[in-house]
């Protein structure tokens, strides 16, 4: 577990297909790429949004767009990368991504595979029979690998995770 003011985990890897213009269509595979978080969150501010799946109703209409209609306001803010962080895997984020309309590699559809990182955080929901161990809904900052801010929502609004109490908390 961690908790604000702690360094964020070491050895934390998550999965991501990176945006290219030739893989801009939604129906486009790119290659999976991990995203070490050792070497990519180092001297930067990155915000994590956790939903529980791309595609669904909460993520798709209430969750994701505002920080996608304001990811020039975050990074006027010293946000140097936006991570929306879901169980789903690589090819389903990035579609999510491609469908949300971001084609800024300063905002990355990533897969936190097995939910892993959730686990060790305490941030899981379990959602049997059909989904299964998912991450749950929230947000953290992390400012030169130190966690500032991080929030989890209690049930299935967007208040803490949401782009205006993460963008408050910068």
């Amino acid at each position: 577990m961690v908790a604000v003011g702690d360094k964020f985990p070491s050895g934390v890897k998550f999965m991501y297909v990176p945006y290219l213009p030739e893989n801009s269509d939604i129906k486009a595979c790119g290659i999976p790429t991990p995203l070490d978080a050792d070497k990519v969150f180092a001297g930067k501010t990155v915000v994590i949004v956790s939903i529980p799946g791309s595609f669904t109703p909460t993520c798709t209409a209430n969750h994701i767009p505002p920080y996608v209609e304001n990811l020039s306001a975050l990074k006027s803010k010293g946000v140097d990368l936006v991570i929306c962080l879901s169980a789903n895997d690589p090819f389903v984020q990035s579609a999510f991504g491609k469908a949300s309309g971001v084609a800024d590699e300063d905002f990355i559809f990533a897969c936190d595979p097995a939910a892993e990182f959730s686990k060790s955080i305490g941030y899981t929901l379990d959602l049997p029979p059909m989904l299964g161990t998912r991450t749950a809904r929230y947000a953290l900052i992390v400012k030169d690998g130190v966690i500032t801010y991080m929030k989890k929502e209690d049930g299935g609004d967007v208040t803490v995770s949401g782009y205006e109490a993460v963008s408050a908390a910068l």
